[in-house]
């Protein structure tokens, strides 16, 4: 029996428990950030595997899956999390692979007679090296998408970002000599302290409100923003009001260049945004104190789905890659058979 044809079991009391205050910490934002989401997703498997009773490839794999797919469930909108499964069984499949193939050059030479299948091997030490090196990945994260700054951003160009984000930031201050206007996201203290702590580093900043941008478009050498997510052909998951951005930079032909660590390369499919979004909090939208708050019923999606037309380039850690490469990415990183946990 292969690890695809196991049947996924149950996980014990403990893990569910271990699973659910892991969604929990997510969803009152405790753990913000898709870096620190498959960081905080990485220790969880970790420890689930290093408890579990049954350490073949088959009984690894099942409860990897099975913690995968409830939190997937619970997270629609950080689909990073089923990502980091989806790297985990990668490399159990790997590992089994391996010791498979080097069980077969046992049978075929006379000595030793006695040979282990790679199936009945314990993975735990061999599976924790691999998450380690997924660990360290992902620390390093920002910084191999940063350093690639300079070749992207050239000297007086103006460049438009919307929204806060840490990775955005880090991003620009590692950039050449630039002009920035900054359109304001959800969160509008968020980007003026990130508007402040990048003209404390000598960047001109201009801040401007969202609706602006389509205004100032025209002057704009380069958008750069982060996403949450880069999913299967080529579209993106970004921060609400990003697609009103991205399409009028479409309009006037700048080029959009989005930041995404490969922990955010999705195998999932634009056809419904529904299982890829969640929900804030409305009062943003409308304040409570309007009258019209009483009569209304707002929808305050997290995330806006944006198209791979309207995407130039999307930078990972391993350089850039247009959006019709990434298909390629996601079959270098997950086995075909766990794009649906």
């Amino acid at each position: 029996m292969s690890p695809s044809d196991a049947v996924v079991q149950d996980l014990d009391e403990k893990h569910v428990d271990l699973v659910a205050k892991f969604v929990s910490d997510v969803r009152n934002g405790k753990i913000e950030g898709s870096n620190n989401i498959a960081l905080a997703t990485v220790t969880l498997l970790e420890q689930i595997i290093n408890e579990s009773d049954n350490t073949t490839v088959i009984g690894l794999c099942s409860v990897v899956r099975a913690a995968g797919r409830l939190v997937c469930g619970a997270l629609p909108g950080a689909p990073c999390a089923a990502n980091m499964a989806r790297r985990v069984l990668r490399a159990l499949r790997d590992e089994a692979r391996a010791d498979g193939d080097a069980s077969l050059a046992r049978l075929v030479r006379p000595a030793p007679r006695r040979s282990t299948t790679a199936l009945n091997e314990d993975l735990r030490e061999p599976v924790r090296e691999h998450v380690a090196e997924l660990r360290t990945e992902l620390e390093g994260t920002a910084a191999a998408i940063s350093s690639q700054a300079k070749e992207h951003v050239q000297a007086d160009e103006m460049i438009l970002t919307y929204g806060a984000s840490r990775l955005t930031e880090r991003f620009l201050r590692s950039a050449r000599r630039y002009r920035l206007l900054l359109a304001e996201g959800t969160d509008v203290a968020e980007c003026h302290g990130m508007a402040a702590r990048l003209s404390a580093a000598g960047v001109p900043v201009t801040v401007l409100g969202a609706a602006a941008a389509c205004a100032v478009m025209s002057r704009v050498n380069k958008v750069v923003v982060s996403v949450e997510a880069a999913l299967a052909g080529g579209a993106a998951l970004g921060a609400a009001g990003l697609h009103a951005v991205t399409a009028a930079a479409k309009h006037y032909g700048v080029p959009v260049v989005a930041l995404c660590g490969l922990h955010a390369l999705s195998p999932l499919h634009a056809r419904d945004p529904a299982h890829l979004n969640s929900l804030l909090a409305p009062h943003p939208a409308l304040p409570y104190q309007m009258a019209a708050s009483g009569l209304a019923h707002v929808y305050a999606p997290r995330h806006d789905l944006i198209p791979a037309d309207n995407v130039t380039l999307y930078i990972t850690n391993l350089g850039g890659s247009s959006p019709s490469y990434i298909y390629r990415l996601l079959s270098e990183l997950y086995d075909p058979n766990d794009y649906t946990l």
